[in-house]
């Protein structure tokens, strides 16, 4: 009896430690048993250190798959444009669910993210945006406090080599909007071959170009106006912001002004 009266309190304690560290883990939809008391004491001042350090990860947070997380981020990406949230999708759709769609954010490693990255036969500069494209979502995570770390950092990727900017010059210009100009409608030929010259030297992007309005074209003051842009997402013109989200104005030079105003570009369609 004396022993059983000595050995009651760590009995006791032991119990209570134990049945607590079971309650706590289970309340995060796992299975842990502590059989020693040691083990119950490191556990729950683990759990109580990472909460007052806001390192705490809820274990059933972590389970999530990452196809379903990849679709919460992309539904996040409201500030996108839409053609690029089009190139997040089809990264996700085509190269992130093929091969991390059934696994839980928890079980993605950065050696496993290494080697799936590194086995990836595309084009550097295309690998290196799907790397992107994945970080980003596993760096969502991080901020929602699902996972530790990102797997994704500090992963080596292929170096894209810059292409060779290639310009041309006045004479090819010029040749390339002759070109343009043979167009079956002679009207129409001379608006495309007013369209490359307004390309070529005020600098403007393809879909500022196709965006550009009547209104925004002021031949006096010899400037174009440029507040929107249109590109085609999915087979529908989408239209937005220019790629700086900032209007400007472009100077054009007075050998195109006449060619504009003879080209019937700016009159309004009737």
């Amino acid at each position: 009896m004396a022993a059983l009266r000595d050995t009651l309190p760590l009995a006791v304690s032991l119990a209570a430690l134990s049945a607590l560290a079971v309650m706590v883990w289970q309340t995060q939809s796992r299975s842990k048993t502590l059989r020693r008391e040691v083990d119950a004491k490191r556990f729950l001042v683990g759990v109580e250190h990472s909460k007052q350090t806001n390192t705490y990860m809820d274990p059933s947070r972590t389970k999530i798959k990452v196809a379903a997380w990849a679709r919460q981020w992309l539904d996040a990406q409201t500030h996108l444009k839409p053609s690029t949230r089009a190139r997040y999708s089809n990264i996700v759709t085509k190269h992130v669910d093929d091969v991390w769609g059934s696994t839980p954010l928890h079980a993605v490693s950065h050696a496993d993210v290494q080697k799936w990255i590194s086995s990836l036969v595309l084009a550097p500069a295309t690998v290196r945006y799907i790397h992107r494209v994945f970080s980003l979502i596993m760096e969502l995570a991080v901020r929602d406090k699902r996972i530790p770390s990102n797997p994704a950092t500090g992963v080596r990727l292929p170096r894209a080599a810059k292409p060779e900017k290639r310009f041309l010059s006045v004479d090819e210009l010029h040749r390339l909007a002759d070109a343009a100009s043979q167009y079956p409608i002679p009207e129409v030929g001379e608006q495309y071959r007013a369209m490359v010259l307004v390309l070529g030297f005020c600098g403007l992007r393809w879909g500022e170009v196709a965006a550009l309005r009547v209104k925004r074209v002021d031949l006096l003051r010899r400037r174009l106006t440029v507040v929107e842009s249109v590109t085609e997402v999915s087979g529908r013109l989408t239209w937005g912001t220019p790629k700086s989200h900032q209007a400007r104005q472009v100077p054009i030079p007075r050998s195109l002004v006449t060619l504009l105003a003879e080209s019937n570009c700016c009159e309004e369609p009737r």
